[in-house]
């Protein structure tokens, strides 16, 4: 299919983690500033930016709590200009207000997405040997705050999402250029198996539609990959050379706008009226 991405921010840093937070708003993360960023929808990039809250270290991926919280996947590690102290593991912000969480045994959170259940499920493809600590994805219940792990074995585990009736866990790949597809029982997955190959990619963020098509980031190759429910690629969508997408989310009172996050320029882009796509 033909598009045409609308700029809506550039010059925000380091930009992952879309959300959509409805009312025409929309939040981004700056890992280079160590903020989070809102924006307008319908804005351009002069007139996009409406508030910065500032979390300090590298915050990653973000997801909307039925709370109407965001929970922020932060790494910790990336080179910021903020001089808050932070460590590794999850915030919770709340209008300006930003809670560091205790989140043991944590070394680099990326990406999370909210389940049927109410807990977060996320990221950490972080490596400490000393920690006997090696990529997994996590999940944390708020109710209780405990954090458990659920999966292992996956090279590098970044962008997540469920599919339409949350029966499976989709998990991109970024060492392995694949999509792996992980059947859900409760709070626990089952074994993580290939559901997409996609080489040179280095996949990133991934959402659905209401379709069960996947998006996915391809930071290496500079498009969003789409995947039908075999697992076959039925599309590429160039964001422009060197642009490096990171991560997307559908957007709008609909969720019929695409929205890409890249990381060259520090942009936020856009395509309308794309298809029907699931909450995150």
């Amino acid at each position: 299919m033909a598009t045409s991405f609308r700029e809506i921010a550039r010059g925000i840093g380091f930009t992952e983690g879309p959300v959509w937070l409805g009312e025409g708003r929309l939040a981004v993360t700056s890992m280079s500033r160590g903020q989070i960023v809102t924006l307008a929808l319908d804005g351009t990039p002069d007139t996009s930016v409406e508030r910065i809250v500032e979390t300090g270290g590298g915050p990653n991926g973000l997801a909307l709590g039925r709370d109407g919280r965001l929970a922020v996947l932060q790494n910790a590690k990336f080179r910021t200009r903020s001089l808050r102290p932070v460590s590794a593991g999850i915030q919770v912000v709340d209008g300006d207000v930003v809670t560091d969480l205790v989140t043991p045994a944590s070394v680099a959170p990326n990406d999370g997405t909210y389940g049927p259940d109410g807990a977060l499920w996320y990221t950490d493809p972080g490596t400490d040997e000393e920690r006997g600590l090696a990529p997994r994805v996590r999940r944390w219940d708020p109710a209780t705050d405990d954090v458990t792990t659920v999966a292992e074995g996956i090279a590098f585990p970044n962008g997540l999402a469920f599919d339409a009736d949350a029966s499976a866990l989709f998990v991109a790949d970024s060492h392995g250029d694949r999509i792996v597809r992980l059947p859900r029982e409760g709070a626990t997955l089952g074994d993580a198996e290939t559901f997409a190959e996609i080489p040179g990619t280095e996949p990133d963020g991934i959402a659905f539609d209401a379709g069960g098509n996947l998006y996915v980031a391809a930071f290496a190759s500079d498009e969003v990959v789409v995947i039908d429910p075999t697992g076959s690629v039925t599309d590429r969508l160039p964001t422009g050379e060197g642009s490096r997408p990171t991560n997307l989310c559908f957007a709008g009172d609909d969720l019929r706008t695409l929205v890409v996050t890249l990381a060259s320029g520090g942009r936020v882009v856009a395509v309308d009226d794309l298809a029907d796509g699931l909450p995150l």
